[in-house]
Formats: structure tokens, C-alpha cells, sequence
């Protein structure tokens, strides 16, 4: 970025892309002009206030001034803080837009945009604001996006308002996940919560965060943990921005023993001293789980994860660990602990990372796939199996006609008791199947009258 290039950067969580696009920032301010010179877009207002306070930290003795503007707050304070002078505006996509359609917020002389976690803005459906906001600034502007994973959506917004950027890919010689002590417990969902109070209640667990699925369980967990008598806050969707800045204020100064939250907490949020996540409920994708144990172990530091595995969880678990397998196999095929690379065109661009990963990733993927003919060989066998495994419905052997001869009723098979009526072919049978007493001889009341032709081949659908 000191060189003047739009840079596209892509870094696990932990490793300090916020510090990376902050100290040049802070560094090319211009202090003695008002004018709003740099905007950062990030998807959540937690990671809004910190970067703000983070960036206010890297520049407190150059003067430049720092503005966090997003949503659930008035927006008084926000606009006369505009009118002030501001240097750098740390916003969500919303509130910017909105300051913007205002006339509050002037983005005609910006140099810098910053998108923070871009793929987690993209996932949350803020693409159309995004665009919307660069196209109100310059396009002489450097741009640099910064995320810990670059789907083909972020490489298409790239192509789309970066020009020329290099492309730096950062992999620790740990990965974060190595660094964190995973545990797994497999507990019954009744059993879960007397399993958390018992890591709770050890010295060792300083300060926790718990993740949960819903809003709805995030509440009802920290009322049976307050009702416990622990100190716990809460963090999710429907809090109010006061009740959010709060329990915010509340993690910083240590009065609270956990916090429980939705994945809102998962990314980009630095919690400073905290020792254990813990899994409540396994995460919708296994790529959040990543992310949701990322909050601990952050720059270095060790961490614990205990993940709550129930019966009916095994599978999301399986899923969980198939990925981190591949996140192993990848880590060890690309060699290099960061690189960087450019391109022109900015679409296709890739990293030599990238590169390595791919065909690794590819090989193990063909390995894992049996080939159609080995496919084709086991269906019978397969098929047989399934057969074996259903409920077996014991009936007469039906009687063999002479081709042409109608049936009659001596030759329908008797039912046995407790077991469902099943058609036979030629058997015609409708409503009337499921009449008369069990075990009794099919009595052919109520049944619907066929029409006159040819029988009913086997297997075809009734009338």
C-alpha cells in the first residue's frame, strides 16, 4: 500500500490485517484538510468500533481523526462529527449509505477504501451497497480488500473496482487451528449444560465464549447460566446498540465470565484474554467453525475449544473434520508461509499458494471418487443389502394362472396380522385393502371397480 497498488489480501484471522492497512493509512493522511480522505467498509458494528478504536490507537499522536458510523444509534452525533472534520470513516455498508443519500457524508475526496472481511460483508447480502459507495468516490482512489477467503464473488468484485492489485497471500507457519487446543465431548443436548458449568468452574477458564445456533437458545442459555450465578452477557442480532456497546464495555473491564453469542461473534472480533470457546451447538458451515475458534488463540497465543457433540450431531462433525483435513493437506502442499504476486487484468489472478493448492486438492479429490465401472460393480450387492435390511412381510405364495385367465378371489394373498397391506400384481385392490379386521381373508368390500381391459401390469400405480 505504501507503494501506491490496490492489494488484495488474503490472511487467516489473528494474523493483524487490520494493523496491516492501518499504519499506511495513518501514515499518508493529509491532517491539515477536513475532508473525509479514507473509508473502511466491515459487515458488523463490532468489528466497526474496533477497528475505529484501533486505528484512533495507530494515529493519537498524528492528529488524524477517527469516525465510527453504523447502525442501531442515532444519528445526530454521527453527523455533527462529519460537519467537524473527519479523516477516516470505519462504517457498515448501511449506515454509509445512508449518511451518504443524507448529504452528511462526502466521499468526493477519498484516496483510500478499505473493505474489511469482505466475503463475510458479501455473505450478509451488502455487495449492492458496496458498489454503490465506491462509485461515489474517485476512481483514481487505491483500493485494498482484505478477507480470510476469497471466493469467486470477492475475485469478481475485485475485477470490478481494483485495477491491477497485487495479491498477497499470508499462511502462518502454524495455522491458527494448530495453535488452539480442540476437544471434543460427546454429551446428550440435556446434558450440555451441566458440561459447560463443569469447564466454568475451573481456575483455568478466565473468560469463555459460547456459541449458539439462535438468538432464541443465546438467551435462554445465559438465563440458565445467571440464574447459575455466573456473570454472563449476551451478543446477537436483536440487541439493541446500547445493550451491544455495553456488554463490549463489560468483556474489556472483566465483569463478565462468558459471553454467549451467535456467529456475529465469529468474525473479526478481538476479545482480549480470552482462553476457551466452546460449541454449544456445531455451526451451520464447518468453515465457521474455523472462524469461531479463531476468536481465541489470536496472534500467537494458545487457546482451548471444546466442541458439545451430540448423537444427532455426528455427522456435522464428520463434515467438520473432513474439512480440517483438507485445510492440513493444502497447508502442506503450498510451502511457502506468504506470498505475493501480480497480475494484469485483475480476474484469474493467482497466487503461487493458490497454485500448489490446487492440484494437490484436485488429486485427492479423484482419489476419493471410485471410478463409474467400480460404481456399476456394487450397486447389486448394494441393493441386495437394502433389500435384506427391510421389514420382512410374510403372505402366501400367490397361485399361477394359465396366461389370459382372470383372477379370482381365492387367488388374493391373506394378510398377516400386524403387518402393512401390500399390493401384489394383478391384486387391484384399493380403498378396500385396507378394510376388515387384521389377519382376516381380503374381503373385497369397497374396492374400487376396474376398468375393463388387459390387468394392471406389476408395479404400475393404482386408478
Amino acid at each position: 500500500m505504501r507503494a501506491g497498488h490496490d492489494v488484495l489480501g488474503q490472511a487467516q484471522t489473528g494474523t493483524g490485517k487490520t494493523a496491516g492497512f492501518g499504519i499506511p493509512l495513518i501514515e499518508t493522511m493529509d491532517t491539515s484538510r477536513r475532508a473525509v480522505q479514507a473509508i473502511v467498509l466491515v459487515p458488523t458494528r463490532e468489528l466497526c468500533i474496533q477497528v475505529a478504536e484501533e486505528l484512533t490507537s495507530l494515529g493519537q499522536y498524528t492528529g488524524v481523526r477517527v469516525l465510527a458510523v453504523y447502525g442501531g444509534v442515532g444519528l445526530g452525533r454521527q453527523i455533527d462529527a462529519l460537519a467537524r472534520g473527519i479523516h477516516v470513516v470505519v462504517g457498515t455498508p448501511g449506515r454509509v449509505e445512508d449518511l451518504i443519500q443524507r448529504g452528511s457524508l462526502r466521499l468526493g475526496d477519498v484516496r483510500f477504501a478499505i473493505l474489511d472481511e469482505a466475503d463475510r460483508m458479501l455473505d450478509v447480502g451488502f455487495l449492492p451497497a458496496i458498489e454503490a459507495i465506491l462509485r461515489r468516490t474517485p476512481p483514481t482512489r487505491q483500493t485494498a480488500l482484505f478477507s480470510a477467503t476469497i471466493p469467486n464473488e470477492i475475485q469478481g468484485l475485485a475485477h470490478r473496482q481494483m485495477r491491477d492489485p497485487v495479491t498477497v497471500t499470508i499462511t502462518p507457519e502454524r495455522a491458527t487451528v494448530d495453535e488452539i487446543e480442540q476437544r471434543i465431548e460427546r454429551v446428550p443436548d440435556g446434558d450440555k449444560l451441566a458440561a459447560l458449568r463443569t469447564y466454568l468452574d475451573d481456575n483455568s477458564c478466565y473468560l469463555a465464549l459460547v456459541f449458539r445456533r439462535t438468538t432464541h437458545k443465546s438467551d435462554r442459555l445465559a438465563h440458565d447460566l445467571e440464574r447459575l450465578g455466573y456473570k454472563v452477557g449476551v451478543l446477537h442480532g436483536r440487541r439493541s446498540q446500547p445493550q451491544r456497546e455495553r456488554v463490549l464495555a463489560q468483556l474489556k473491564r472483566g465483569d463478565i465470565q462468558a459471553l454467549v453469542a451467535t456467529d456475529i461473534a465469529a468474525r473479526g472480533l478481538d476479545i482480549t484474554g480470552l482462553t476457551h470457546v466452546f460449541n454449544y451447538d456445531l455451526p451451520d458451515t464447518p468453515e465457521t467453525y474455523v472462524h469461531r475458534i479463531g476468536r481465541t488463540g489470536r496472534a500467537g497465543a494458545e487457546g482451548t475449544a471444546i466442541t458439545f457433540v451430540a448423537p444427532e450431531d455426528e455427522e456435522d462433525l464428520r463434515a467438520i473434520e473432513r474439512y480440517l483435513a483438507r485445510r492440513r493437506e493444502g497447508d502442506q502442499a503450498a510451502g511457502q508461509p506468504s506470498t505475493t504476486s501480480r497480475q494484469s487484468g485483475g480476474r484469474g489472478r493467482r497466487t503461487a499458494t493458490q497454485d500448489a493448492r490446487r492440484p494437490a486438492a484436485r488429486q485427492n479429490q479423484d482419489s476419493r471418487q471410485p471410478s463409474r465401472q467400480s460404481q456399476e460393480g456394487q450397486r447389486p450387492a448394494a441393493r441386495q443389502d437394502q433389500n435384506d435390511r427391510r421389514p420382512a412381510v410374510q403372505r402366501d405364495e400367490p397361485h399361477q394362472r394359465p396366461a389370459g385367465e382372470r383372477q379370482t378371489r381365492s387367488d388374493v394373498p391373506r394378510f398377516v396380522k400386524g403387518a402393512p397391506p401390500t399390493r401384489t400384481p394383478g391384486s387391484g385392490g384399493g380403498s378396500g385393502s385396507q378394510q376388515g379386521a387384521p389377519g382376516a381373508p381380503f374381503s373385497g368390500q369397497g374396492r374400487r371397480r376396474r376398468r375393463s381391459g388387459a390387468p394392471r401390469p406389476a408395479g404400475a400405480p393404482a386408478q
